[in-house]
């Protein structure tokens, strides 16, 4: 880091960042029979993305360790070396790893990861050893032009670390995470930030709280800001010379455990709908913005960039224009419907109509109705 103070070169030309979302070989990945057709799959992702200058995943499954489990720790996901390396095919450059199973296999775990990354010569960043290690700034040089990365981690999405874990994961705090990305800013010509947030999952539209930090930083100096651990795409927006993702989604993950010993569920279609974020930078701003779209099928990926799913991300970033009180009634909305209503049908449906559904009513739907109507009235107080 001995050049981190140095001045910055000015941007000459276009550079494209591309960044994946939540990346997680488990579960039946781990099979080594689907390892060469996921191979062979993932360079196939890579040749449907393109060139890019710098590709950038959020590495969720941790490498096994020594046996040892994150008791705090559930759902846990993880997954093996030799599956680990399938995916070298799509050539990530960077690998963010201030998420919420960093720890899942413990230290051990962690140090497996981190010497794979290290051998396949991908970089990586949010978490370490040591405190320092964890908040240190990535910089890289490509082709004269300088990035700084920062990745943090919000402790909504309950890492549950237990005291003595070992590593180290780079927390977001709001006024911190600024002064970082102002001192950043200094010594690099642009700054990416990476935010693992949000407490609602599966929820597709934006938090007002999550559209106001994330405006900060751009205004503190960030130049893209990537979010994750939604598990589905969110909308996007150009704000003054950055762009801001607010959710990248999944974009490849086994079936997750529910608790030890279960088989796992699949994901709703929403957590399916992959998105690559694709940004081309120019001087100290972003040209460009868009996204590359796939679609998780089965276990491999499909290409998806089709007029329906442009459609739908423009109807998802719609809201991001209007006001914090607009955005918040579509908030609410998308709760009510994914958490409620969308539910109720599906229960309908399984059971064979509103007369089964009906008939599979008990008391303890009625004392949860009641519980909500509760909370919401206290919070209207």
């Amino acid at each position: 880091m001995s050049d981190y103070l140095s001045s910055p070169a000015p941007l000459s030309a276009s550079m494209v960042i591309q960044c994946c979302g939540d990346i997680s070989l488990d579960g039946p990945y781990c099979d080594p029979q689907h390892h060469e057709v996921l191979r062979k799959n993932m360079a196939e992702v890579a040749a449907f993305l393109g060139p890019a200058d710098l590709r950038i995943g959020n590495w969720e499954s941790p490498l096994w360790g020594d046996g040892g489990m994150n008791l705090l720790k559930l759902p846990r996901v993880s997954t093996t070396l030799e599956t680990a390396r399938c995916l070298l095919p799509l050539k990530l450059d960077v690998v963010t790893l201030a998420n919420n199973h960093a720890f899942d296999c413990r230290e051990q775990g962690f140090r497996n990861t981190t010497e794979f990354l290290d051998q396949a010569g991908i970089r990586w960043l949010g978490a370490g050893l040591t405190p320092e290690r964890a908040r240190e700034p990535l910089i890289l040089d490509r082709g004269g032009v300088r990035l700084g990365l920062l990745n943090y981690i919000g402790l909504e999405t309950n890492p549950n670390l237990p005291s003595d874990a070992g590593i180290y994961l780079n927390v977001l705090e709001e006024d911190r995470t600024c002064v970082d990305i102002r001192e950043l800013a200094k010594a690099v010509d642009a700054v990416i930030v990476h935010l693992h947030w949000a407490s609602a999952e599966m929820i597709r539209m934006v938090h007002p709280g999550q559209r106001i930090l994330a405006r900060r930083m751009i205004e503190a100096g960030a130049t893209i800001v990537f979010g994750g651990h939604a598990h589905c795409v969110q909308g996007d927006e150009a704000c003054g010379s950055g762009h801001i993702y607010y959710s990248l989604g999944n974009f490849i993950f086994g079936r997750l455990p529910v608790e030890p010993g279960h088989a796992g569920h699949d994901w709703p279609a929403d957590s399916r709908k992959v998105g690559v974020a694709v940004c081309r930078l120019g001087r100290r701003r972003v040209d460009s913005a868009c996204w590359r779209f796939l679609v998780q099928d089965e276990m491999l990926l499909r290409p998806d960039d089709t007029y329906r799913r442009r459609r739908l991300q423009e109807r998802l970033s719609c809201p991001l224009a209007r006001s914090d009180g607009a955005l918040r009634r579509a908030f609410k909305r998308e709760i009510l419907w994914r958490k409620l209503l969308l539910p109720g049908l599906q229960r309908v449906k399984q059971s064979g109509g509103l007369i089964g559904a009906l008939c599979a009513i008990r008391m303890r739907h009625f004392r949860w109705i009641g519980k909500m109507l509760a909370m919401r009235a206290r919070k209207g107080r």
